[in-house]
């Protein structure tokens, strides 16, 4: 599930103004996607925060387009995707509730960012194509000899091998080497 925070944007619309009960925006769809599209118009009617708008006059514009061919200063809502233009805001959702609910924080000013996730920000373990050699013989439990023996390489070189191996996981012990390996998809059983 997609994780969103929503702050409240310093370069602000012209349209966008503080979120009130009694304020309504005006909303333009470009969406490719028909059946979306209609049942986002069908929902308006119970939204009075919103109602439909030509692209011109709308506070937000909603689209599944992958081009940016809108007015600059009007807050786009991408939805369906992972990434969009330069100042897009992204929902990767199609639900038209979560659509129309982040379309009247954009009107009203709001930004809608996709929080990174912890795993976002680590680096995964790149192994080389030799350690990646010696890494599939430690999940299959070889030892040292084994090792020099399978890849035609010296007992000394094997324990270097294994000793980088473990280093560029952050492993402590051969096992957890391979447990590791096994969890970030470097090797298969």
């Amino acid at each position: 599930m997609e994780t969103l925070s929503i702050f409240k944007s310093s370069s602000a619309s012209g349209h966008a103004a503080e979120l009130s009960a009694s304020q309504s925006f005006g909303v333009a769809f470009q969406l490719d996607d028909a059946a979306l599209e209609e049942t986002l118009r069908s929902l308006l009617p119970a939204r009075p925060e919103l109602y439909e708008s030509e692209d011109g006059g709308a506070a937000v514009i909603v689209t599944d387009r992958v081009t940016q061919d809108f007015a600059v200063r009007t807050p786009v809502v991408r939805v369906g995707a992972d990434r969009g233009a330069p100042g897009q805001m992204v929902i990767d959702s199609l639900d038209p509730a979560l659509i129309l609910a982040a379309a009247t924080l954009a009107a009203a000013g709001y930004r809608i960012e996709r929080e990174k996730r912890v795993d976002d920000d680590v680096d995964h373990p790149h192994l080389s194509q030799r350690e990646q050699q010696v890494a599939e013989l430690l999940a299959e439990g070889a030892s040292n000899k084994v090792i020099a023996r399978e890849l035609g390489i010296s007992v000394h070189t094997a324990k270097f091998h294994v000793t980088a191996v473990m280093e560029k996981l952050g492993a402590r012990n051969r096992s957890d080497a391979v447990a590791i390996s096994l969890r970030e998809g470097l090797v298969t059983l």
